[in-house]
């Protein structure tokens, strides 16, 4: 198991981003002193109601990950899954997690993986070029979509499985011009979505700067579902479990003030 649970017993946990309450539920049944923040009330409204369902205790507040209200030193562990890459400022948000951080506390983040299959293949690779397809497509009678553009509203949709994405792409691509598939500014708007605003990937270097100001800094590739893919789903577990530690989509830190 990535996450140690069972070792938060007794210590004061923050959680940033709760998204339903999965992870905090985990904590609080293994006896930990739970808070969680997120940015949106609806994900604290999810996490409250999955602790009362469960009969569980914690704080639920909204917070800037960039900005957190707690004074330091006030957490003994500090989690975050799949949240601090979609913050603007990704080290103002890690330099947070260690300032609130009592001395020898521990922080475990995960964010997406720079070097790993998703983000080389998938998205840079297979996802840029079925939008430049649909771009090319379109040649002659972009102008007349340009116009149309400015009038139309956000779809609402999250994650990649509509078919409707390579639509928002497009329209995408109409505002922001041919910079749209830039590597730098593409990567934001494919890990959740074409109409998520901001999505970093990080490689282990990039998180070793990030995390400079911490010690014993360790890492860990995980997460590779081969069953998303027709040849995937013929291969043996051990084959996806070997590649989701070198080229999976999830990068965990751990990582002692």
């Amino acid at each position: 198991m990535l996450v140690p649970f069972a070792e938060a017993k007794g210590k004061k946990v923050l959680e940033i981003g709760t998204g339903n309450g999965a992870d905090g539920v985990m904590f609080a049944l293994n006896g930990a002193i739970y808070t969680g923040v997120d940015l949106t009330e609806a994900a604290l409204e999810a996490t409250r109601k999955h602790f009362k369902a469960l009969g569980l205790s914690g704080v639920f507040q909204k917070e800037n990950a960039e900005h957190l209200s707690f004074p330091d030193e006030s957490f003994d562990f500090v989690y975050s899954h799949g949240v601090l890459h979609h913050t603007p400022n990704t080290q103002v948000a890690i330099d947070e997690v260690y300032r609130v951080l009592k001395p020898g506390g521990r922080a475990i983040i995960m964010l997406y993986h720079k070097h790993s299959f998703n983000y080389c293949v998938r998205i840079m690779a297979y996802m840029r070029s079925r939008v430049l397809l649909k771009i090319l497509s379109r040649t002659g009678r972009r102008r007349v979509d340009r116009e149309r553009a400015l009038f139309q509203s956000p779809a609402g949709l999250r994650g990649n499985t509509d078919c409707r994405i390579w639509e928002i792409h497009y329209h995408n691509f109409l505002k922001e011009g041919w910079s749209y598939l830039k590597a730098e500014n593409f990567v934001h708007h494919c890990t959740d979505g074409p109409e998520c605003p901001v999505a970093f990937a990080f490689s282990k270097t990039d998180a070793q700067r990030l995390f400079s100001r911490f010690q014993r800094v360790q890492m860990k590739v995980a997460h590779f579902p081969l069953n998303r893919y027709p040849l995937g789903r013929c291969l043996p577990f051990g084959v996806e479990r070997f590649l989701a530690d070198k080229i999976g989509w999830y990068l965990f830190i751990f990582a002692s003030k």
